[in-house]
């Protein structure tokens, strides 16, 4: 049965029930209240279906002749081959440098002088490595100048192991020297001393170690502890201990910007016929921008010394305005520097400690120029100004002994000041193997007590030139220093100042083969007396001469 047919009978059998209930309704539309009962009798019988005979026909071919006509595009063929191999035009190969390990040199010279000096160098790859370091030199030229002599004999053994565990190295250096000057600064015509009455001896032992990470750790972290101590003892038993010990960590970002942290506790301890102590302790975040026109520098330095905290800036902003060839910068710092008798007998041999005193002195620098290099020439210049706090001067003093001679010695004292600075640095290479350096500063002082900056020059001047030749086995070098004039007092107290400085030297050294050279030295061609420091003149025209042995 189709589908057609069960509609259709569906559909009257739904008629058929729907008549029969109408029927059954009464003609106001009720039904009687008895029990209706139809009964019927459907039967359906489906007409038999004729068969539609259908007869399918090809259509008729085409035999017409249609001309068809096509446009393909021209499109390139590829070809593949292999690329040319480029070669380089033959070029003379350099020499390869030797490599030496150590050097030893040896000579004299007059005034009566002596220089002894080697190093050697020894490692394994990246296991260990180390440095042995010997020298001494002295010189004399009482003959000409009572007690004017000095000495100096020192060493140092350093090293390094790269193969702790968890990524850590360690370093570590000794060093000791024994350097002997003698107070000659009195009037040579009418007084004299014996060497002993005139020597001072320091003897300084200082040691460091470092404890670091080889590589950066997995979260691009450097670290370092940084711990040093040195016990400096003079000829009158006076006697400095300082221990520094610096703890530092770097947090690199994009493996160029520095998120640096530096914790630095330094104690110093001296003892004359007291015990004085001069203590800080150092607190110094910054982070460090690096970028391809720009750099800058944000940072601070928190200085505690007494429970008393000091806080200095640490930024600086360098611009790029071409490449490496012209930079700006500028920027601020700050720092309480301590004057220790290491410091400061350094600076001046000739100082009695027993008359100073050890002071921080607080700086504030504001500073900007332009530096660059331009391929022959690296240059740096500045311009800057400083609120100092207890400035270091040095004040002459004179010891009377029981015969009224008198010896020069020198105490410190302290002023505020502001200074004015300007300086400027420059490495040129005109031509191939001429090396020409030039350093220049000037310093305008303006003290709040005192007349002049005792013992600190205004005007600093040093110009150099090397010159290698006969492919290197030969080098000239040349010197001139300059230096203005130093303010001091006399044994009167009148305010006075030294010569000007104009100190020319010229050297050289000549390799008769791989190993083995000589070398000349002649310092203060001009035979200039200038007092560094009143009533010390400096040594006359002296030379030396020795041999150079390397290996």
């Amino acid at each position: 049965m189709t589908t057609q047919y069960k509609v259709v009978l569906l559909f009257f059998i739904a008629f058929s029930a729907t008549v029969q209930s109408v029927v059954a309704q009464q003609p106001d539309g009720t039904l009687d209240g008895g029990v209706q009962e139809v009964t019927t009798t459907l039967k359906v019988r489906m007409a038999d279906a004729n068969k539609i005979e259908l007869a399918p026909s090809l259509p008729p071919v085409d035999t017409s002749s249609k001309k068809l006509k096509y446009n393909v595009p021209a499109h390139p063929v590829e070809m593949k081959y292999e690329a040319p191999t480029l070669r380089p035009i033959a070029i003379k190969a350099a020499e390869k440098q030797d490599d030496y390990r150590g050097f030893v040199r040896l000579g004299g010279g007059s005034p009566t002088s002596v220089l002894g000096e080697g190093g050697y160098y020894f490692g394994k790859s990246d296991v260990y490595d180390g440095k042995i370091y010997l020298k001494h030199h002295q010189l004399s030229a009482d003959w000409a100048l009572e007690n004017q002599r000095f000495s100096s004999t020192g060493g140092s053994i350093s090293g390094n192991y790269y193969q702790l565990p968890s990524n850590l190295a360690v370093g570590a250096k000794i060093a000791y020297n024994y350097d002997r000057v003698h107070f000659y600064g009195y009037d040579h015509e009418v007084s004299s001393f014996t060497r002993e009455a005139t020597r001072q001896d320091y003897k300084l032992l200082d040691f460091s170690t470092k404890l670091y990470n080889r590589e950066r750790t997995d979260l691009d972290l450097n670290f370092s502890l940084a711990p040093r101590v040195y016990l400096l003892n003079d000829y009158y038993s006076n006697r400095e201990v300082g221990f520094d010990m610096p703890m530092t960590a770097t947090k690199w970002f994009n493996e160029k910007h520095a998120l640096r942290l530096v914790l630095r506790p330094d104690i110093t301890t001296f003892t004359d016929t007291a015990t004085h102590k001069l203590n800080n302790i150092y607190l110094q975040p910054s982070f460090t921008f690096h970028a391809d026109a720009v750099q800058f520098k944000l940072g601070a330095n928190f200085v505690n010394h007494k429970d008393v905290f000091s806080i200095f800036p640490d930024v600086d902003l360098t611009l790029r305005i071409w490449g490496e060839g012209i930079q700006a910068f500028a920027g601020a710092s700050g720092d309480l520097r301590k004057n220790t008798y290491l410091s400061m007998s350094r600076y001046n041999p000739f100082i009695q400690i027993r008359e100073s005193e050890l002071r921080n002195t607080s700086t504030l620098n504001f500073f900007g120029g332009v530096k660059g290099n331009v391929g022959f020439i690296e240059y740096n210049g500045q311009v800057g100004y400083s609120k100092v706090g207890d400035l270091a001067l040095y004040q002459t003093l004179f010891y009377t002994d029981l015969n009224g001679a008198s010896i020069t010695r020198f105490a410190t004292l302290y002023d505020s000041a502001s200074i004015f600075n300007l300086q400027f640095t420059a490495k040129i290479k005109p031509v191939e193997n001429l090396v020409l350096t030039a350093t220049a500063s000037q310093n305008v002082y303006s003290l709040a007590n005192m007349e002049a900056a005792f013992g600190l020059p205004e005007i600093e001047g040093n110009f150099g030139a090397v010159y290698n030749l006969l492919e290197n086995k030969m080098s000239l070098k040349a010197n001139f220093y300059l230096a203005d004039q130093i303010p001091y007092r006399d044994e009167l107290g009148v305010l006075g100042e030294s010569d000007v400085l104009y100190d020319l030297s010229l050297g050289g050294s000549y390799f008769f083969s791989k190993n083995v050279g000589a070398f000349l030295d002649i310092n203060n061609i001009l035979n200039n007396k200038r007092e560094r420091w009143y009533r010390y003149p400096m040594v006359g025209p002296n030379f030396m001469a020795g041999v150079t042995a390397r290996f």
